[in-house]
């Protein structure tokens, strides 16, 4: 809606309150009265759809309206929440709404409105009575002391009627505005991050995102929990004590859940000892539980055991009083599942470490090697879920459907799984409404408000069991995944459908998933054992698992119809035993020539898994793109039907890792297929479509995502000519190790120091500037029985007439050393295999816009901090060794005359003179480049394709 028909409307909103306004604010004028009368509208007038006059599908609604009301002291969930399809649980801001006759400025309600934005990391949240519109700042962590301070823009009524006051809030609330950012934008404008500082504080209410705080909460309860448990229990191992602090956390957690989303009546957690004694008041709701949900949290345990010994009562009290929904500010009727999955994937990347007299926590020895957790951001998780199974199923039924199976092999905390599951849901409720006779005959329940049909908690349960699969190494990941699935199957349920589940259907609320959701080695089968005997830790450790064994109904059909995640990656975290190295060579043939890298067994392993037709959807690092996995993409060229390539640039917090994911249908009639590119860049994003059997001719199978038919033609002509590196010797300069101090000098000390060109400002185009720094070529200076170490090169690299290359920088930075300078790592050394190689001609062809062009195509920018120019990509640059000796001496003697002018204009004192040294400069450089262009016989429009890519 526009905002002049917005505006209209509101004001007439404006003047019925106006009129009637005693009757208003009236203690009588109930909050349900005033929602129906002005808020929807007030609302529906910024374009929002809260009637669901349009999206009557209930799984696909932007809107949610909460029509409950506290049930004893139980808290609600926010009365609306907004959101933008086709995320639909992905909510953007909530309203409170409050009865006009009391005052807004209430602590306790700003505290509730705090809670619920806070919960699902908005930046805002909005009390309203219609009276008064209250924009409050929901990035705090809930303290219902500071709480009323968190007040950012508040009007009244009366202020609707004034244009540029309504223009504020409808440019910010609309749907339109909020499909554009404007409360992303509003945030960075209005409500700047307090200083890092400030954030690590500790004190009550500081900046802090909801799942920061819960997993230091987590952390600090699995450290505390641990100890105690070790305490009392000595001789449990440190596999023992993670397993059993994590079943703990777990069902506190699932509890907490299950009484926030008012499935259970009563505050189980903070009525704990009430009735005698704490743990065994735990253990015996926990049962009470089982007999309710089933499922693996409250399945029976070792803490269960009358012979475990619990941890010290007031360790546990004050761990359960913390949690409680009295004193928690947490509210997991409104923190989004796959927020909750980023929590705890975050959180398994530790365990417990147990010595004989206390336990520890520790990172994975896989997670430290690998620098970290890289939990896939929720957007990228939703786009390949978008193109792989909402794709799949379009246009199916839901009996067709549920002989799908769909899989992450590597499911972690099961972010992609809880996403599939979600879709799966959206996609039946879309389904049944539009067959409502089918909805009847499946038992679906209708809703006599709306006239929309809904899945009961039993039908979700079959889509549970029919579609959902996962696969993972580490225990704890399963139990959390199931977690996960379990949480996401009860989110829109009540007290009232569960029981139904209960009496009527006189099934569980959960069901058993033990044969979905499998803890195994997906890489390594069973067959390892043969002829092999391991011991028991090693057995373990290993976990070999056969899919056919596990999966036996889905493997007889071919395999699954999808799998999709984002595996393990890493060359550091790969540490295998030389039988499970053999095993792999044998088993993974495509995955173990070249660089070893766990994510490559992942796609060999879903390749074979998935059914021919079946789709694969994978998360990977960029390195696929173009390093030495040329086996690897051959695989892929060969095996799959490439549907989509997208580019995400660096997602990762605090992580240099460029991420990109690749979606495929396991089809090897591909020879026509065209491939959809997309580089996600806010600057400049690019879209294109390329060939499939592009990939196929480029050396390496490289899938060079910037390569177009007309590029690749004339990188086809460079193939007739001699490579730089048959040419020259090319060598890095002196590496400093780990004794750059003493190494690297500022003064010439004795005979052995040579002058070292070592800094960014001592090497230009065309020009070397020594600035004074020495490098003490003393090979005694290497200490090896104190550790040290370094690379010193040989003399004879340095001493002789050269080219030099810069390593670092978006385009290509040589020049000519005749001095016999040393030089750091930082540059390449280039020494010439004959003494008939004219340097200068050689130095033109490389500092030309076309070898920049060239680097820039065989090593793509992707939005990097910076490119690194490597020797295996330096030896590949063209160089044509021109016959015409004429245009080899033109070109020598413009190089010259641009030494000549550079060092002129660095030595120039005034503007005068640099002015005309810098013009004279570009008019050189311009007349190489051309002069390179007629060398390599380009034409008009292939020399425009190249200046209009640099």
């Amino acid at each position: 809606m526009s905002f002049e028909s917005a505006f209209e409307q509101v004001k007439q909103l404006v003047e019925d309150f106006k009129t009637h306004e005693k009757q208003y604010l009236s203690p009588e004028y109930s909050e349900a009265q005033v929602r129906k009368d002005f808020i929807d509208k007030f609302f529906i007038a910024l374009g929002w759809d809260v009637n669901h006059d349009i999206q009557k599908n209930p799984y696909e609604q932007e809107v949610k309206v909460e029509k409950n009301v506290k049930v004893g002291t139980a808290q609600k969930k926010a009365d609306y929440s907004f959101s933008l399809s086709p995320n639909f649980t992905d909510s953007k801001f909530y309203v409170e709404a409050k009865k006009p006759s009391k005052s807004l400025k209430k602590a306790d309600d700003y505290f509730q409105a705090v809670r619920y934005g806070w919960n699902s990391q908005h930046s805002v949240a909005v009390l309203t009575d219609f009276e008064e519109f209250h924009i409050i700042d929901s990035r705090f962590k809930p303290d219902v002391k500071t709480s009323i301070d968190r007040c950012i823009q508040q009007y009244h009524y009366s202020q609707y009627t004034i244009e540029e006051k309504f223009r504020k809030i409808y440019h910010l609330f609309s749907r339109e505005d909020v499909s554009k950012g404007s409360l992303d934008r509003f945030a960075d404008l209005y409500m700047p991050k307090p200083k890092k500082n400030f954030q690590k504080g500790l004190f009550k209410g500081g900046f802090q995102q909801v799942d920061d705080s819960f997993l230091k909460e987590l952390d600090e309860i699995r450290e505390v929990l641990a100890r105690a448990i070790k305490k009392s229990n000595p001789s449990f191992t440190g596999e023992v004590l993670t397993e059993t602090v994590q079943r703990i956390i777990d069902r506190l957690v699932f509890i907490r859940f299950l009484e926030d989303k008012l499935i259970e009546p009563e505050h189980i957690i903070d009525g704990l000892g009430s009735k005698g004694d704490l743990w065994k008041e735990f253990i015996s709701e926990s049962r009470k539980l089982d007999t309710k949900y089933n499922g693996l949290v409250f399945k029976k345990h070792l803490i269960d055991e009358l012979d475990f010994k619990p941890p010290a009562y007031k360790i546990f009290e004050d761990i359960c009083n913390d949690l409680s929904h009295v004193n928690s500010p947490y509210n997991f009727a409104q923190i989004p599942i796959h927020i909750l999955g980023s929590i705890y994937e975050r959180f398994l990347g530790k365990v417990v470490s147990s010595t004989s007299k206390m336990a520890t926590i520790e990172e994975k020895p896989e997670v430290r090697k690998s620098g970290g957790v890289y939990y896939t951001p929720q957007y990228i998780v939703d786009y390949i879920v978008q193109n792989t199974i909402k794709e799949f199923i379009e246009g199916k039924s839901p009996n067709e459907i549920s002989k799908m199976s769909f899989a992450d092999i590597s499911c972690g905390s099961g972010s992609f799984l809880i996403t599939v599951f979600d879709t799966l849901i959206r996609y039946h409720g879309k389904w049944f409404n539009n067959h409502p006779d089918e909805a009847k005959k499946a038992g679906c329940k209708y809703n006599d408000e709306k006239g929309t049909y809904g899945l009961r908690l039993h039908q979700k349960q079959q889509i549970l069991l029919n579609n959902i699969y996962g696969v993972d190494i580490d225990y704890q990941a399963v139990e959390v995944t199931q977690l996960s699935l379990f949480l996401k199957l009860l989110e829109d349920e009540t007290m009232a459908s569960a029981d139904e589940q209960l009496v009527m259907m006189k099934e569980k609320l959960l069901p058993d998933l033990s044969r979905n959701i499998i803890c195994g080695n997906s890489l390594i089968g069973t067959d390892i054992y043969e002829g092999n005997l391991f011991p028991t830790e090693e057995e373990k450790k290993i976990n070999a698992m056969n899919f056919e064994d596990r999966f036996p109904d889905i493997m007889k059909k071919g395999g699954f119809d999808v799998v999709l995640g984002n595996p393990p990656w890493g060359q550091k975290a790969v540490k295998f035993s030389n039988i499970e190295k053999q095993y792999l060579l044998k088993t993974y043939p495509s995955s173990i020539i070249g660089i070893l890298d766990f994510f490559r067994f992942f796609i060999e392993k879903s390749t074979k898994l998935i059914r021919q037709r079946g789709y694969f959807g994978l998360v990977l690092p960029d390195i696929l793109l173009l390093k030495q996995y040329d086996s690897t993409r051959k695989l892929i060229l060969e095996q799959h039907k490439i549907k989509k390539i997208d580019y995400w640039g660096m997602v990762f917090e605090s992580v240099n890792l460029d991420v990109i994911s690749i979606i495929s249908e396991i089809n090897s009639n591909n020879k026509t297929n065209s491939i959809e590119v997309y580089i996600h860049n806010e600057d400049k994003p690019v879209e294109k479509k390329i060939h499939q059997s592009l990939f196929r001719e480029l050396d390496g199978f490289k899938f060079n995502l910037f390569l177009d038919a007309e590029t690749k033609n004339i990188l086809d002509k460079f193939k007739l000519y001699t490579k730089f590196g048959d040419l020259f010797i090319i060598r890095e300069g002196i590496h400093s190790g780990n004794i750059r101090g003493k190494l690297f000098i500022p003064e010439n000390i004795n005979p052995f120091c040579k002058r070292l060109i070592f800094g960014r400002d001592e090497i230009k185009r065309y020009f070397l500037k020594w600035q004074g720094m020495w490098a003490n070529y003393k090979k005694e200076l290497i200490d090896k029985e104190k550790g040290e170490y370094a690379g010193l090169g040989k003399p004879e690299y340095f001493e002789n007439d050269k080219i030099v290359v810069r390593r670092t920088g978006d385009f290509v930075l040589a020049n000519i050393d005749t001095e016999g300078y040393y030089f750091s790592n930082n540059v390449f050394v280039c020494i010439p295999q004959g003494k008939d190689i004219d340097l200068f001609y050689i130095l033109g062809i490389l500092n030309s816009k076309l070898m920049t062009w060239f680097y820039r195509k065989i090593q793509p920018r992707k939005g990097k901090l910076f490119s690194e120019l490597k020797i295996n990509q330096l030896s590949q640059f063209p160089i044509k060794i021109c016959s015409d000796k004429n245009k080899i001496e033109r070109l020598t003697k413009l190089v010259k005359e641009i030494i000549k002018t550079n060092k002129l204009l660095y030595e120039s004192k005034i503007e005068k003179d640099k002015n005309l040294y810098e013009s004279k400069f570009k008019a050189l450089d311009n007349e190489i480049n051309n002069h390179v262009y007629s060398i390599y016989k380009l034409n008009n429009r292939e020399i425009k394709l190249i200046e209009n890519s640099n």
